[in-house]
């Protein structure tokens, strides 16, 4: 209990945090947990073997990244970061190929059939308040979706070629109005 006052403490004593219970308090703190830490450290990790195996890629963005550091004095700033496209197009395609979370959930906002593809499938019913999850990692390594999609392929991302992704089959995070 002692955490959870000093982080009421900390928050402040606004009203948006006076219903703020103990059992809140330690539910955020493990969103925190999880969905910051594991996240991070899982794409750090997927992403440097990526590169590793993907030489090319690898001399790719790290010349981007030694012009980058050359051009602003050895500096590195929120905006020269911003100015960096190779490497928000290989971000991009570590998000694509290993997603963050494999998958999302989300509640049904109001009843919805999702019709069977094939003749001997029958369809799901959701109804209102129905908790269901969306596969992020299928949507991603669909051929449907991405063409070769077990391949790392920056270039997916390029102004070329970004257009081309079809809406709601890239989204590490998923999507909506609270991503």
């Amino acid at each position: 209990m002692t955490c959870t006052c000093e982080l009421k403490s900390f928050l402040g004593k606004g009203p948006q945090f006076a219903n703020l219970t103990d059992a809140d308090i330690a539910a955020q703190a493990m969103v925190f947990c999880l969905g910051g830490f594991d996240t991070i450290s899982n794409a750090m990790s997927v992403g440097s073997y990526e590169l590793a195996v993907n030489k090319e890629i690898q001399n790719k963005l790290r010349s981007e990244i030694v012009e980058t550091h050359r051009l602003n004095g050895g500096k590195v700033t929120y905006d020269s970061l911003l100015k960096m496209k190779y490497m928000d197009k290989v971000i991009s395609e570590i998000l694509r190929k290993w997603p963050p979370a494999g998958v999302v959930d989300r509640v049904a906002t109001k009843p919805y059939t999702i019709e069977p593809v094939n003749a001997d499938e029958k369809p799901v019913h959701l109804k209102l308040g129905d908790l269901f999850w969306i596969p992020m990692f299928g949507f991603h390594r669909d051929p449907k979706n991405f063409e070769n999609p077990t391949k790392f392929d920056p270039e997916r991302f390029s102004d070329e070629n970004k257009g081309n992704i079809k809406p709601y089959t890239y989204v590490p995070f998923g999507a909506g109005p609270r991503n």
